[in-house]
């Protein structure tokens, strides 16, 4: 009996040895996967870790290839995927829509920003994911600015012209916010009006004469509401009682001379003679003052209904000579003088509703005639020192707001 209780105990021994043997090699091997997956996982990570760099890397040389200032971009050795991924995409983003201009003083259009594309860009970035290259002036000025980088390390007076250059890439990338189809933009430094198509196209370049130093045109995006014929000018308060209201105290005359008329608050033609012009001021001043239509109108004959809260807006002018006899084009009040202002109302339109002979007819009598127009047509007004030209060449134009280093 002995002897079979020891097998029995034997066999028990072997079995549980078996057992145990089973449930540490299981265990064993579980651990062993888990390290492997572990080892694979931690070099997964170093290598997406890599990856995210190297992709914020090439996205770094083409934002700086491109005049976006990178050195702000830097990650320290301590950043996460994440955070370098979130960096990459930002500057992504402003490759592609820039930054806001700080010298914009009213943004009337709504932005159509579309972020999907960052997600493919920024595993597979390429320049070709950017679509600000199809932009004629764009690429032209990128081409200038590489060049002048090139020359920047022995002549540091280049520095200056390279930020001016950053500045106005920034704007042209800007644009892109809006996705316009076509867009009016008035340059202020080169006194220049030019309609744009998506490919840079220039349409219908034209001069321009816009606010003087003291009186400076706001930089604005907006849009064309509308366009008037034989508008009204509706003198501003300001020019009414800081400049008319001293010569219409000295001689009455002055009204009928401009062919200006007083209107009451409740917009009723006032007789001038009527009026104690010496008991009034500029905080005193209970009457409106309309220049009534016509070629003699400061407006001119056509008028451009910007969406604004500044009163701005494009118009003719009964001084269409000042765009052939003199270079000086920043002398109005802030309105944006144009000197095509029948092909501008045409091409707006989609029609001709303008003849060629519109300007020489200067009808009397006329009341204002508002036309809409098919869609709201944007509008950039902006400050852009350096640009390039129908030509491609680049210019740098007279600071004449003194705003160049803002």
């Amino acid at each position: 009996m002995d002897k079979d209780k020891r097998k029995i105990w034997i066999g028990v021994a072997i079995v549980a040895a078996l057992v145990v043997l089973f449930f540490v090699g299981r265990e064993v091997v579980r651990w062993q996967q888990t390290k492997q997956a572990a080892r694979v996982s931690h070099e997964q990570a170093i290598q997406e870790l890599t990856t995210a760099r190297q992709t914020l890397h090439r996205v770094c040389r083409y934002a700086d290839s491109v005049g976006i200032d990178t050195s702000r971009i830097a990650m320290p050795t301590t950043a996460t995927k994440e955070e370098i991924g979130d960096r990459t995409d930002q500057l992504l983003m402003e490759i592609r829509y820039g930054k806001k201009p700080s010298m914009l003083a009213f943004v009337g259009l709504e932005e159509q920003i579309d972020s999907s594309w960052v997600d493919e860009a920024d595993t597979a970035f390429s320049p070709a994911s950017v679509p600000n290259a199809a932009f004629a002036p764009y690429s032209q000025l990128v081409a200038h600015y590489n060049q002048l980088r090139s020359r920047e390390k022995t002549n540091p007076a280049v520095a200056d012209s390279v930020r001016l250059i950053r500045q106005t890439l920034n704007f042209y990338r800007y644009i892109n916010r809006f996705n316009p189809e076509q867009f009016v933009l008035v340059n202020i430094p080169a006194g220049e009006l030019n309609v744009f198509d998506k490919t840079g196209r220039r349409m219908l370049p034209m001069k321009v004469i816009a606010g003087k130093k003291d009186k400076q045109t706001p930089c604005m995006t907006t849009y064309i509401k509308d366009i008037v014929a034989y508008p009204y000018w509706n003198v501003p308060k300001s020019i009414a009682t800081k400049e008319m209201l001293p010569k219409i105290r000295n001689d009455v005359a002055f009204l009928y001379n401009q062919n200006l008329e007083v209107l009451d608050s409740q917009n009723r033609v006032v007789d001038p003679e009527e009026v104690d012009w010496e008991s009034l001021s500029e905080t005193n001043f209970p009457y409106r003052i309309r220049q009534a239509s016509g070629c003699e109108n400061a407006l001119g004959l056509i008028k451009f209904d910007l969406a604004n809260p500044l009163a701005i807006y494009l118009h003719d002018t009964n001084g269409r000579d000042m765009f052939t006899l003199t270079a000086d084009r920043w002398r109005s009040h802030g309105c944006v003088r144009v000197q095509k202002p029948v092909e501008l109302a045409n091409f707006v339109l989609g029609e001709t509703k303008f003849d060629a002979n519109f300007m020489n007819r200067c009808l009397i009598d006329q009341k204002p005639q508002t036309l809409s127009i098919p869609k709201p047509f944007p509008v950039f007004i902006t400050y852009n020192i350096a640009d390039v030209d129908g030509a491609g060449r680049l210019h740098f134009y007279k600071d004449v707001y003194g705003l160049g280093d803002k």
